[in-house]
């Protein structure tokens, strides 16, 4: 236990809690790959079970979270300086990432898989508990109201990007039309739509429809994790180890560090600073994965970087956390 700012403050414990929200999700991409070496599932029932959970599972799990969260009596409360703050923040983090990596990108599939890879974050696994466990309930709102923003953005975002760097087609032969059909036909998308509307219209399900659609929504994570764990390639790692560090380092120190540098400069501080650093400083999502698996891009380096990313979060997102602390931000 340590004091500052004449408060106590238990850094062990939020190590701990990193820890303990990073070590299970890595636990099951392990569990994956080990099920895979050991021939219990084959490269084709991995394959449909990676679109299934596109389509299903992971869809349901969205609606579920925004449904539940999102209460149109949210709008009293909106922080229009926080939600465009962010919005921008994540807007300007994609549009360098497509002037930069495209620099650097062998393939023009790799180049989509790593603009995803470094830009999205996996904020609905890790961005409430990781708040709560700072501020609490308090916390609630404002990761309530980023959540609504993110989910979109970043679905919205990937669809583009993954569309026009996608290797199942040349990019000048990629109509407008085609991100724009692509954009309204993906599964992550219209779950969010429907969730804000199911949400603003307090919508709700008899028990026995709203057991099971839990239940089912429950197993997108573990499956998704399971499944990219199956399809992992160590030597493509090893082969690809400079470029998947880089996003690494990226995704987790530089764009979080700018991006709290800029926020702290702007006067954000406590509850609101720790959402955003929530936003910015968590793990790649695991649907970077299934969605450059599915739309034609490197689904390869995006479960690399969603490895890699989650195994060493814990770190990162600790020392954040101390430094903030330390210098009384948050």
């Amino acid at each position: 236990m340590l004091t500052f700012g004449g408060e106590n403050y238990d850094w062990m414990s939020d190590f701990l809690f990193s820890v303990n929200v990073v070590l299970p999700l890595f636990l099951l991409i392990a569990t994956g790959y080990g099920l895979k070496q050991l021939r219990f599932v084959s490269e084709s029932f991995l394959t449909e079970a990676n679109r299934f959970v596109f389509k299903f599972p992971l869809p349901l799990m969205l609606f579920q979270n925004i449904r539940n969260t999102f209460d149109g009596s949210l709008i009293d409360m909106f922080d229009t300086r926080l939600i465009l703050s962010a919005f921008v923040g994540i807007i300007i983090v994609i549009a360098i990432l497509l002037i930069v990596v495209p620099l650097f990108g062998k393939r023009r599939a790799t180049t989509g898989s790593l603009i995803q890879g470094i830009y999205r974050s996996n904020f609905i696994i890790y961005g409430l508990p990781l708040a709560t466990s700072m501020y609490g309930d308090k916390a609630i709102i404002p990761i309530t109201m980023l959540l609504g923003m993110v989910i979109p953005v970043y679905n919205i975002a990937a669809v583009v990007i993954l569309t026009v760097f996608s290797e199942k087609k040349p990019v000048s032969s990629i109509p407008f039309l085609l991100i724009i059909k692509n954009i309204f036909q993906n599964p992550l998308i219209l779950a969010c739509v429907a969730g804000f509307v199911a949400g603003t219209i307090n919508l709700r399900f008899p028990a026995f429809v709203e057991s099971p659609m839990n239940e089912i929504a429950k197993i997108a994570t573990p499956l998704a994790l399971m499944v990219m764990g199956g399809l992992f390639r160590f030597k493509g790692l090893m082969n690809n180890f400079m470029t998947v560090f880089v996003a690494t380092l990226a995704k987790l120190v530089i764009i979080p560090l700018a991006a709290m540098i800029v926020f702290v400069w702007m006067g954000f501080r406590d509850i609101e600073l720790a959402a955003l650093l929530c936003l910015y400083a968590t793990p790649t999502a695991v649907a970077s994965f299934i969605m450059a698996e599915n739309m034609g891009c490197d689904g390869e380096i995006s479960a690399h970087i969603v490895v890699l990313t989650t195994a060493l979060s814990a770190i990162t997102i600790f020392l954040f956390i101390f430094a903030l602390k330390l210098m009384e931000y948050i």
